[in-house]
């Protein structure tokens, strides 16, 4: 079966610190994987490592068949779970930085989504409530057509119109070729939208399974099983 991101024994440590054991993990074309565990449980170390912004101290990451190079880059959209815009700006120019930046932004993309976002492509980043600046990096980052999304807590501490708003972008930006590895610890806020869950708790992949499985075959929702596997930790 084909795979977008494939993830082996990925291990990382920061001094005597281990963020990061032995993880594997498989992310198939045309899903939404979410990457589930409580803070400083090391899911941006995995996003960042995808990246390369950190480098393993052990492991292969395979990105569409290729193991992870410099080229690999363009084919991933990263949101970070930080403001990484310049405060000058205003969204139109975080529009034309991305165009810029991106061989893959299209620009028709990035106004339908400030339409269905009601972004003000006018208004200064610096001043966005926190809820709108989500939807501005939302918009930023589904403007790309990349292979990969990577989502760093995209939808932590905004209003559920916001969220709601979000998480049906997310949905229409998939294809059958591309995937989404979205780290979160909103498990309720977003199992709707996901396909496979992976639980992870310091640096640990304790559980991995689809959607589907979970609710057919072990007769939970995804939220009722991540505080089973919690509670057995």
């Amino acid at each position: 079966m084909n795979t977008n991101l494939n993830i082996f024994g990925l291990t990382k440590s920061f001094g005597s610190q281990l963020a990061l054991d032995d993880v594997h993990m498989e992310i198939q074309p045309g899903r939404i994987a979410g990457l589930m565990g409580p803070n400083g449980a090391g899911k941006t170390t995995i996003l960042k490592t995808i990246m390369q912004i950190v480098k393993p101290d052990a492991g292969n990451i395979i990105l569409n068949g290729i193991p992870l190079n410099h080229n690999s880059r363009q084919e991933i959209a990263y949101l970070p779970d930080h403001n990484h815009l310049f405060k000058w700006m205003r969204v139109r120019d975080a529009i034309a930085y991305y165009r810029d930046m991106f061989v893959d932004f299209d620009s028709e993309k990035s106004k339908e989504l400030c339409d269905f976002l009601k972004i003000d492509p006018q208004a200064h980043v610096r001043t966005l409530p926190s809820g709108m600046l989500e939807r501005t990096l939302i918009m930023l980052t589904f403007s790309r057509k990349a292979k990969l999304y990577l989502l760093d807590e995209p939808i932590g501490g905004i209003d559920p119109l916001a969220r709601q708003k979000i998480l049906q972008t997310i949905l229409s930006g998939m294809n059958e070729d591309n995937s989404v590895l979205l780290a979160t610890h909103l498990v309720n806020e977003v199992e709707t939208i996901l396909d496979d869950v992976f639980f992870l708790d310091k640096g640990c992949l304790l559980a991995s399974d689809s959607a589907e499985n979970i609710r057919e075959q072990r007769g939970k929702s995804i939220m009722e099983y991540y505080l089973e596997v919690f509670e057995n930790v």
